[in-house]
């Protein structure tokens, strides 16, 4: 199984959103997070190829939930590709970080 973090920006209509992408490969599928506006958006889908993937998600917001699909390409820690909404096609880029998820950080005793 592998796991995988990225600094992503999501050009939207109503601009540059910053956000994380955590994706999870397994035996031909993915899975994961879109972490975007503070708002975890989780997804799923498959690899077409090694690097190369397709997902299906939403996003949401306060007052709204948009489902989009995804294809997007990683290629040496670079992550580009591209959302399909109701509202249009916006561009997905990002970078692969080294950070660990928060639910797989094991606290640590005092005096260990």
């Amino acid at each position: 199984m592998k796991k995988v973090c990225y600094t992503v920006v999501l050009q939207s209509q109503l601009g540059p959103r910053p956000g994380e992408l955590w994706l999870q490969e397994d035996a031909g599928t993915v899975s994961g997070e879109l972490r975007l506006l503070s708002r975890r958006n989780h997804f799923s889908g498959s690899v077409l190829q090694n690097g190369k993937y397709l997902i299906s998600g939403a996003l949401r917001s306060q007052v709204d939930k948009l489902p989009y699909d995804a294809i997007f390409t990683v290629h040496q820690g670079r992550l580009s590709g591209g959302l399909v909404t109701r509202h249009g096609c916006w561009d997905l880029t990002g970078i692969e970080t080294a950070a660990v998820p928060r639910e797989e950080v094991q606290p640590v005793a005092v005096g260990e």
